[in-house]
């Protein structure tokens, strides 16, 4: 894993973790995008930006990402922001999103 701040890689990552890093704007992103149902579950005035990067080295020129340790449904959870940034639409996004959000492992939990 990098260190996100000392590894910007692109002005697309840089806009991504500066906007990103203010809870206002992560807050409302998240109230705008997820879901009601689980919306209810989230408790977005813990969100908490856990440090480094998830994404593989020679895949970070197109993803950036962000991780936030938060409560939900009142017990220590994730979420987990992934942006890709491509120049052409893709039918194989959400294939690619799949397998690298299954690869997701924080540093903080403990492997069972």
């Amino acid at each position: 894993m990098k260190d996100s701040e000392s590894k910007i890689q692109n002005p697309h990552d840089k806009f991504f973790k500066e906007t990103f890093s203010n809870p206002g704007v992560a807050r409302d992103f998240i109230e705008n995008y997820l879901p009601e149902p689980i919306l209810k579950l989230v408790d977005l005035n813990d969100l908490e930006i856990q440090n480094g990067s998830h994404v593989d080295e020679e895949l970070s020129e197109v993803f950036s990402d962000m991780l936030f340790r938060t409560k939900i449904n009142q017990r220590d959870g994730y979420l987990y922001f992934l942006f890709e940034h491509k120049s052409y639409p893709d039918r194989m996004v959400a294939l690619q999103l799949l397998t690298y959000g299954s690869d997701l492992e924080p540093e903080s939990q403990p492997r069972e």
